[in-house]
């Protein structure tokens, strides 16, 4: 569900290299034997992700979006990043994700890197770290010009 409310107009494609991506698992057969690993790595990269998404709408947007930009409405695209990306937010989960592995966790090998991961876990500390990254982004005034295109395109405020 959170692919299909991210990316809805590639959700066939995705779901397709899903069952691709599963049926490789499957074939291989040692998704049991690291089964500790393969769940820390999923939600390494998703942590960073949900913590833009609730610094993005709680913290940048004020509770504010172009609905008719969010449901793709035509002749609005208050949401169309560069090809489909939002260069920051993509900057931010990549920044979020090494500094986790470097200075946190490792989620492939499982080690423990810093005494804070007993605070915040691995993804807890990724999902702060990026979200923090992300407010931080749109403080400055040329970033959040490009975040916040979409106040052109609101009617409910």
């Amino acid at each position: 569900m959170i692919i299909k409310s991210d990316i809805p107009q590639n959700y066939c494609m995705l779901v397709t290299l899903t069952g691709i991506y599963v049926a490789i698992l499957t074939i291989w057969g040692g998704v049991g034997e690291h089964f500790g690993t393969f769940i820390s790595i999923a939600a390494f990269i998703q942590a960073p992700i949900i913590g833009l998404s609730f610094t993005d709408y709680i913290l940048v947007r004020k509770r504010k979006l172009s609905l008719k930009s969010a449901y793709f409405i035509k002749g609005h695209h208050a949401y169309d990043y560069n090809g489909g990306f939002n260069l920051i937010g993509l900057a931010c989960v990549l920044i979020a994700c090494s500094t986790t592995i470097l200075f946190v966790y490792n989620p492939i090998t499982g080690q423990a890197e810093s005494p804070i991961f007993l605070l915040t876990t691995g993804s807890g500390f990724d999902a702060i770290w990026g979200g923090l990254l992300y407010y931080l982004a749109s403080v400055v005034p040329y970033c959040r010009k490009y975040l916040l295109h979409d106040r052109s395109d609101l009617e409910i405020q």
